[in-house]
């Protein structure tokens, strides 16, 4: 999971200098940890079974770079849980985009996973 998240930083850093010519640059994000308490009463292993709902904490991260006509998105959810969640956009208006993502998605059969 550590790699994942250097190489989305690592690509980032290298996209935000691909216009040097651009005469405005703005960069705005947001991230949030947010903690979870989970109370499951009934069949534990069927609530459970396509997502991770352990208690304890998990993160999200929102970045926007935008300098000129070219742009770039990087968005990464429920960081550190086995049902995270990673994209990465970008592009320049008028030319050309992209859409890089990663989903992961378990499959738990029982709730001791």
């Amino acid at each position: 999971m550590g790699s994942r998240v250097i190489l989305l930083a690592v690509i980032f850093g290298l996209a935000s200098g691909w216009t040097a010519s651009a005469q405005e640059r703005t960069l705005a994000g947001e991230i949030s940890v947010l903690p979870r308490q989970v109370d499951v009463r009934g069949n534990q292993a069927k609530f459970n079974e396509y997502r991770d709902l352990r208690d304890g904490a998990s993160g999200n991260i929102g970045l926007r770079h935008e300098a000129g006509k070219d742009y770039l998105d990087l968005r990464m959810g429920d960081i550190g849980r086995r049902d995270q969640r990673y994209e990465l956009e970008g592009g320049s208006w008028g030319t050309f985009t992209f859409h890089l993502g990663y989903d992961e998605i378990p499959h738990n059969f029982s709730p001791g996973r």
